[in-house]
């Protein structure tokens, strides 16, 4: 502060021009938003793209091996919020965080993803036995992946 005083420069003066600087710089209101606009941002957006995947991984070991299981129904949750949470924060409404996951070309793109990641793993996705293998080896292993599953 003393170093604007001492160029004249005062604190309501600093403030406005603050205040100027902020709305100049502002966003897009989020609400205002095309909703592909939207998608492409939350696809953007590592933490909640990483969860999303997570969880379709999970689905799909988990629909493919009937001898397993993923988290309870209060662990998804509690999973699912946080990144609701974090979609929130970006300033995104209800209604186009929903859209965004109902979007059937965007979970066409996410089970892409989850088998290209099988397939880059050595496992054929489409192969029971062989996604069953490799969800065990990942319990057996205690990775991040392995430890959401457990047998029925």
């Amino acid at each position: 502060m003393k170093y604007l005083v001492s160029r004249g420069v005062t604190a309501k003066s600093a403030l406005a021009a603050l205040g100027i600087a902020l709305v100049l710089a502002s966003p897009v209101r989020a609400d205002a938003m095309p909703q592909a606009d939207v998608n492409a941002a939350l696809r953007g957006n590592a933490e909640i793209y990483n969860g999303l995947f997570t969880a379709a991984l999970l689905k799909h070991i988990v629909d493919t091996c009937p001898d397993l299981q993923g988290p309870n129904r209060l662990q998804r949750v509690s999973f699912f919020m946080g990144l609701y949470n974090r979609a929130r924060g970006m300033g995104f409404t209800r209604a186009q965080i929903e859209a965004f996951v109902d979007d059937k070309t965007e979970q066409q793109r996410l089970q892409g993803v989850v088998d290209g990641y099988l397939t880059q793993a050595g496992v054929d996705p489409s192969n029971t036995q062989a996604v069953c293998t490799y969800a065990r080896a990942e319990m057996a292993d205690r990775s991040a992946l392995g430890r959401r599953l457990r047998e029925r």
